[in-house]
């Protein structure tokens, strides 16, 4: 089922910063709606507003989605903080296996989301945290598990937990508090690594399913081609019963010979276990397509089922990649400009117009010698480089130097003349995939 959605109103402690953004509406793990803006999950209020300058949470911390049609649960416009656990009376397990340490118990949803809170302030760091749906190691069921990320050996696992679960008397020792930064990025990473696995096998499996129904589909087409033969074998046994029918009624009448008439008979009998075990036959082969419409139905129901989720695993890697567009946004907005280079460039080359972001791309050059030289060419009516395979009209000129640490050889020119113009857009690869995105956005030109 698809996740509900929203515009939303940002503010900025009381102040407007952008409206009408469209945002898939998350369940924080204390129950309420909120949306993911900046790399944060914000608490969804009456009125579909977020203030950044309010609590937020961690993208890992909310990864339920709220489903289409299901009522909202505006988080309240002001809440009174919670009283710090003194302990929990759940019934819990600590498991640990090659992934982490998993600690699973069983109680209701507030309580589960108390406990998690608890587990935080003691520097467990949940990374994740849902309803269990598979027995612990232990062999019994839990309501509940939330998966750690502490990295220590089971037994200090074990004792840290206990003490959330069932704290001393005396005060536990300060913890150190980790880096919010650091867990971010650590999140980040490992939830678009889960994604990328996950549409990885949903894509293979789609495969297998299409695989398996054209098998079923060639199946079924020899199966109708040999009903259509049976079917063809059972009128031919059935004209020819009818033609003994007929000679045998006419002997009777004309003869009246013993012998013919027991030959014709012994003859209509034949003909008569023939033609039943050509029905049989027919009868089996129905139910073998029967049997093959019914698979075939079934591989199909999979097939739509591994779409479904296609479709929403591709809806939050779009998500993840619009977050990763905002912070390479504004962490170019924060780099210095040089100045002058709006001005300098339609003075010094006056055929070329620069689309999409050429120009941020050029100010922000530590070497733009070998580029101003290529564009200079450009300008000049000289055709350098290649065609672009795949946009017709453009031209490509590669691995020019840039004085970006990193990418030193990777700038890129792509320009199509256009009349008397010449459309030039400058970009430096960071990695195939985000080089074609790039060419992609070329096609609106």
């Amino acid at each position: 089922m698809a996740s509900a959605k929203v515009l939303v109103r940002v503010l900025d402690h009381g102040t407007e910063v952008e409206s009408g953004v469209r945002r898939p509406i998350r369940l924080t793990p204390d129950g309420f709606a909120g949306v993911a803006y900046a790399g944060s999950v914000y608490p969804l209020r009456q009125g579909d507003l977020i203030d950044l300058g309010g609590s937020s949470w961690e993208l890992a911390d909310c990864d339920r989605f709220l489903f289409t049609g299901a009522e909202v649960p505006y988080a309240p416009v002001a809440g009174e903080p919670l009283e710090k656990a003194s302990g929990f009376d759940v019934e819990w397990h600590l498991e640990t296996n090659q992934y982490g340490h998993y600690v699973v118990f069983n109680a209701s949803e507030r309580v589960a989301s108390s406990l998690v809170s608890a587990l935080e302030e003691a520097d467990l760091n949940v990374q994740r945290w849902d309803v269990s749906h598979r027995p612990a190691d232990d062999g019994n069921f839990y309501d509940w598990f939330a998966r750690l990320r502490f990295k220590g050996s089971q037994a200090e696992a074990l004792a840290l937990v206990g003490a959330v679960i069932a704290p001393p008397s005396s005060l536990a020792p300060a913890v150190p508090v980790t880096d919010p930064t650091t867990v971010r990025l650590a999140d980040a990473e490992a939830r678009i690594e889960e994604l990328l696995n996950q549409l990885y096998v949903a894509t293979r499996k789609g495969e297998a399913a299409e695989r398996e129904l054209a098998q079923l589909r060639h199946d079924l087409a020899n199966a109708e081609a040999s009903e259509h033969r049976y079917r063809e074998s059972v009128a031919l046994a059935e004209r020819h019963h009818s033609d003994l029918q007929e000679q045998l009624a006419v002997l009777r009448q004309g003869l009246g010979g013993m012998a013919d008439t027991a030959e014709l008979v012994k003859s209509l009998a034949d003909a008569e276990e023939l033609r039943e075990l050509a029905l049989a036959e027919n009868s089996l082969l129905l139910e073998r397509v029967r049997a093959a419409d019914s698979e075939a139905a079934e591989s199909g129901a999979r097939a739509d089922d591994l779409a479904v989720q296609v479709d929403a695993l591709l809806g939050r890697v779009s998500e993840l990649e619009a977050l990763e567009t905002e912070r390479l946004r504004a962490a170019t907005a924060q780099r210095p400009r040089r100045g002058g280079v709006i001005e300098f460039l339609p003075q010094a080359f006056s055929r070329l117009e620069f689309v999409l972001d050429a120009v941020d791309v050029i100010a922000n050059l530590d070497s733009p010698a070998s580029m101003m030289r290529a564009l200079a060419e450009i300008d000049s009516g000289h055709l350098v480089g290649k065609d672009l395979e795949g946009m017709r009209g453009w031209f490509e000129v590669t691995k020019l130097a840039t004085g970006v640490a990193g990418s030193e050889r990777l700038g890129r020119i792509y320009y199509k003349l256009d009349g008397q113009r010449v459309l030039v857009s400058v970009h430096i690869k960071q990695e195939d995939k985000e080089q074609r995105r790039h060419i992609e956005r070329l096609r609106a030109f």
